[in-house]
């Protein structure tokens, strides 16, 4: 296709150069623009992200140490008085001050006395909530300082007094500190547990939203971040213009593809569009032979495309797209009308020989065309009797019914339709038997098995079989060998065409190959 591909280049690019620029911009605009759409969902994802990474890591590290606390608190323990002297407050002040971990500890002795690292001042936890148990005489709990953040607590109490140790809310202050002072709020809850602790003022603009990730400490503490909407806003807006870029140069990567893909498909349509104007499509002849007299029966017409008369394409390069693009119709239209041209120069009345010309389901289904075709076929000089259209099997029929009414027209005209390709497309046998037909051509894909060890012989087997069972006249294509050939006929297949015969020839080859039949018969 690599020369028909440069004629178009030079011929008819500029054709639709003009249409695919539109498509491009459309293209990349509108993958611009999508992508730009999504930058509150990917905000939310990449922030969400972002939160999770960052709380994992804290998370783990603070469970992590308050696993360890309980060493810290038996620490504190024996190093004091309970009896909140001078020397207990300097050293709850002292540790307080180089364990950046730690916000506060209180001590209550035996006798309600109390005191704090905190200005002295004790911490009154009225909404303290109980988490679990560490050892026999430790806890840990989970406390709301009315406008600060919520906070743990590690509390060790026995006879002697009670010691409570409360840590700094480090996963809520770097979550914090880290975007903005009120746009993020983190909130910590326990399993099973009505209450709620938050990091700060509640924010009806805040919580009235859904939390944009979650987080679950080892030690049972659910931790929730909420977003100001604003927030996911901003982020939204830093990440347009990158976004727009992004889906600008996916679009183009787009184009390119639907471009390429679009100048092989639309160069082959027009290519073929033209070659139909200027008649370049023209029949092949190859003969079938009865193969137990050595006498032709027959030919079947093969089409090719003479591409501006300088050059033969061969079917296999534009067969299937003039066929999935009901161009086809057109070509058979035409390789009709030179066959019967052709062949009636031969006087090919007097050979009785069938002529086998293709045609694909649709045109079976139109009966006005098909009229048209019967019309063309009268007014030559070669009898209906003598032509016989071959459906191939690579399309389906749409309504078997309009087919059967029209294969019915034509056999009353004498016509004959066969079945091609069977076995190796759509409902080989429920075609057979719902549009009556009597014959049938064995693919080369089958004949190709004879001799091996392929799976396929078998359906071969069973193709003959079922032809003879039903009376069929059977015609075997692609027969490239002695052994096939011998093969076939050994099995009641006699009707065969293939390279071992003859290649497919012109139409001045066939001619001579036809009279040096007449004469050897």
């Amino acid at each position: 296709m690599y020369k028909i591909k440069s004629w178009f280049k030079s011929r008819l690019i500029a054709d639709y150069a003009g249409t695919m620029m539109v498509v491009a911009i459309f293209i990349i605009i509108f993958m611009a623009i999508s992508f730009t759409l999504l930058s509150p969902y990917i905000a939310r994802e990449q922030l969400s992200s972002k939160l999770d990474t960052m709380s994992s890591e804290l998370v783990d590290n603070y469970s992590k140490n308050i696993g360890e606390y309980h060493e810290l608190i038996t620490d504190v323990v024996n190093n004091i008085n309970f009896d909140c002297s001078k020397s207990d407050r300097k050293y709850i002040k002292t540790k307080t001050y180089n364990k950046y971990y730690i916000k506060n500890i209180d001590i209550k002795t035996h006798d309600n006395i109390v005191c704090s690292s905190f200005n002295g001042k004790p911490k009154h936890h009225t909404q303290a909530i109980f988490i679990k148990n560490l050892q026999d005489n430790i806890s840990l709990w989970a406390i709301d300082n009315n406008k600060e953040q919520s906070i743990l607590s590690l509390v060790w109490e026995d006879t002697k007094g009670k010691v409570s140790i409360d840590f700094e809310p480090i996963i809520s202050k770097v979550t914090r500190n880290k975007h903005c002072d009120d746009c993020i709020l983190t909130v910590v809850s326990i399993p099973n547990n009505n209450k709620t602790l938050h990091s700060q003022d509640d924010d009806e603009n805040v919580l009235s939203k859904q939390a944009l990730n979650i987080e679950v400490f080892k030690n049972s503490l659910i931790l929730k971040n909420y977003v100001d909407p604003q927030l996911l806003s901003l982020i939204s807006m830093d990440l347009k213009p990158l976004l727009f870029i992004i889906g600008g140069l996916i679009g183009l990567l787009v184009f390119f593809v639907i471009n390429t893909y679009a100048k092989h498909q639309l160069s082959l349509h027009s290519l073929i569009i033209k070659g139909i104007g200027r008649k370049e499509f023209i029949p092949y002849y190859q003969p079938i032979i009865n193969v137990k007299n050595n006498k032709m029966y027959g030919c079947e017409v093969l089409v090719r495309w003479w591409f501006n008369k300088k050059e033969l394409i061969s079917p296999d390069e534009f067969i299937p797209y003039a066929e999935s693009n009901g161009l086809i119709i057109h070509i058979t239209d035409i390789l009709l009308e030179k066959t019967l041209a052709q062949l009636s120069s031969l006087d090919w009345n007097k050979s009785s020989g069938i002529i086998s010309i293709n045609l694909v389901p649709e045109q079976l289904e139109n009966k006005l065309h098909m009229r048209k075709a019967v019309d063309l076929i009268i007014k030559s000089s070669i009898s209906p009797k003598l032509i016989a259209f071959e459906i191939t099997e690579r399309m389906s029929f749409t309504d078997l019914n309009k087919a059967a009414a029209v294969i019915d027209y034509l056999k009353a005209q004498g016509i004959n339709v066969k079945l091609d390709d069977a076995g190796t497309g759509y409902g080989s046998f429920s075609y057979i038997q719902h549009l009556k037909l009597q014959s049938l051509k064995i693919d080369k894909m089958f004949v190709d098995t004879i001799g091996t060890f392929d799976h396929r012989l078998s359906v071969l087997d069973s193709i003959i079989a079922f032809g003879k069972k039903s009376g069929m006249e059977m015609i075997a294509e692609g027969v490239e060998t002695k052994e096939q050939s011998e093969y076939l006929l050994n099995n009641g297949v006699y009707l065969q065409q293939g390279y071992y015969f003859s290649e497919p020839l012109k139409f001045e080859q066939f001619h001579d190959y036809y009279k040096q039949d007449q004469v050897n018969n």
